[in-house]
C-alpha cells in the first residue's frame, strides 16, 4: 500500500510538472542606465532649472513562472543625480537607493515579457543641498512599475517606468510639491 501511494504521488507530482503547474524557478542579475525625470516646484523660487543626469542600477532578479503567467522579485540598488540651478539655487544633489519592485509577469510568444506591479523604495544615501529643500530618507516610498523584456537565451533586454503614487514622498525627499520618475534601460542574466 505503501508502494502504491508512492508511485501515485510520483505520477501526479510528474504530471503536474508537465503541464506547468508547478512553479519554475529562475535566479540572475541585471544592471543598466537609470535616467530619471522629475517635475519640481518649489513655491519660494520662481525660475528653476532642473537638468537630469543618467545614472545606473544593478541588482538581482528572480522569477517564479507557471506557464506564460509569473511573479518576478527584484533587488535594485542605484544611483543618480542632479542639477539645480536658478535665481537664488546652484547646486548638485545625489542619492543611491534600494528597490524591490514585485511585478506580475505575462509572457507573449515566447520571448516578450509584459510586467507591471509596485515597487518599494529605500533611500540609502542622499547628499547635496538646496535651501527650501529637506532630505528624509527615514522611511520608504511605495511607487508602480512597467516594462517590458525580450528574452533570448538566458538574457534579458529590458525597459522599465517606474513612477509614484504621491507627489511629497517621491525618493523618500520633501519639496512644496514635487514628482521623480525613472526610466531604465538594462540588460540581464538567467544562470
Amino acid at each position: 500500500m505503501k508502494r502504491l501511494l508512492l508511485i501515485l504521488a510520483a505520477v501526479c507530482i510528474t504530471s503536474q510538472a508537465s503541464a506547468g503547474l508547478l512553479p519554475k524557478f529562475r535566479l540572475g542579475v541585471k544592471a543598466g542606465l537609470d535616467y530619471q525625470t522629475n517635475d519640481f516646484k518649489i513655491n519660494d523660487i520662481k525660475n528653476l532649472d532642473i537638468k537630469n543626469n543618467s545614472g545606473w542600477f544593478a541588482g538581482v532578479q528572480g522569477e517564479l513562472s507557471w506557464g506564460n503567467l509569473g511573479v518576478r522579485p527584484e533587488v535594485i540598488y542605484s544611483q543618480n543625480s542632479f542639477d539645480v540651478g536658478g535665481d537664488l539655487v546652484d547646486a548638485k544633489l545625489k542619492f543611491s537607493k534600494v528597490d524591490i519592485p514585485l511585478l506580475v509577469q505575462y509572457k507573449l510568444l515566447g520571448l516578450l515579457n509584459l510586467q507591471v506591479g509596485p515597487t518599494f523604495c529605500v533611500m540609502s544615501n542622499a547628499s547635496g543641498s538646496v535651501d527650501g529643500m529637506k532630505w528624509n530618507i527615514e522611511r520608504p516610498t511605495i511607487g508602480y512599475a512597467a516594462g517590458v523584456e525580450v528574452e533570448i537565451w538566458k538574457f534579458g533586454i529590458s525597459a522599465r517606468y517606474n513612477g509614484s503614487f504621491k507627489g511629497s514622498e517621491v525618493l523618500g525627499f520633501e519639496v512644496d510639491k514635487n514628482k521623480v520618475n525613472t526610466f531604465q534601460l538594462g540588460l540581464g542574466f538567467y544562470f
